[in-house]
């Protein structure tokens, strides 16, 4: 009678044994999220004037050379009104074709962007009556303020306070401990809502009337998200 051996089945025995069992994932953190937005009014102390030296010409010299003229009109207004250098933001001068109207001919053009600030409100019309007298036909304004840095950071603290509040707010009435920070992720933005507040009397509105007479100011906003532990 023919003997089996039994070292197969000890072989798959110990394979058996020896296979790894797979290893399960801890159980996912419990937390709660929440965004929360504060904004901070800042006085509007500032004008950002934003300017497109632009030209044209019969060949690309000529279109370079009126630009030149042009630039040298805005910064001889700059240097003029005694605007500070650091207040002077300008990207180099761009020279390309455009087809013309009938689609037949290119045009050589210029193309150049320049941001100035500064916050003697008056100026502000006198330059855009001397640009445009000099063939400028593109430029826009908006206004700003020197403490800006410092409100973003008002209004970053202020919805990292409301975000905090909620999360305990909303973990107490469920009946659970509000945990340490997980993760956080915050933006903050820059609006320009009109806010006018008089500051001249009846005779002086008689005499000389103009919106930079109105006081204006400048809204910054922080959005924040926070996700806490829950316990």
């Amino acid at each position: 009678m023919r003997k089996l051996s039994i070292y197969p089945f000890l072989l798959l025995f110990v394979l058996l044994a020896c296979k790894t069992v797979p290893a399960q994932m801890p159980p996912k953190e419990k937390s709660i999220s929440i965004n929360m937005s504060a904004s901070e009014l800042l006085p509007a102390d500032l004008i950002i004037f934003n300017i497109n030296i632009n030209a044209e010409g019969d060949s690309p010299r000529e279109a370079f050379e009126i630009h030149k003229k042009r630039e040298s009109v805005l910064a001889d207004l700059l240097k003029k009104f005694d605007i500070d250098e650091e207040d002077i933001n300008f990207q180099p001068v761009q020279i390309s074709k455009r087809y013309s109207n009938n689609g037949r001919n290119m045009i050589p053009q210029t193309n150049q962007q320049v941001s100035v600030s500064f916050n003697d409100f008056k100026i502000y019309e006198e330059i855009q009556v001397r640009l445009i007298e000099n063939g400028f036909d593109s430029f826009n304004a908006s206004f700003s303020s020197s403490k800006l840095e410092s409100g973003k950071l008002k209004a970053l603290e202020s919805a990292i306070a409301s975000a905090k509040e909620r999360a305990q707010l909303i973990a107490k009435a469920s009946g659970v401990k509000l945990g340490s920070v997980i993760n956080i992720s915050y933006s903050d933005y820059q609006v320009t809502p009109f806010r006018a507040k008089s500051t001249m009397d009846m005779e002086q509105v008689v005499v000389s009337s103009s919106m930079m007479d109105f006081d204006q100011t400048v809204s910054v906003t922080a959005n924040i998200n926070i996700e806490f532990a829950i316990l």
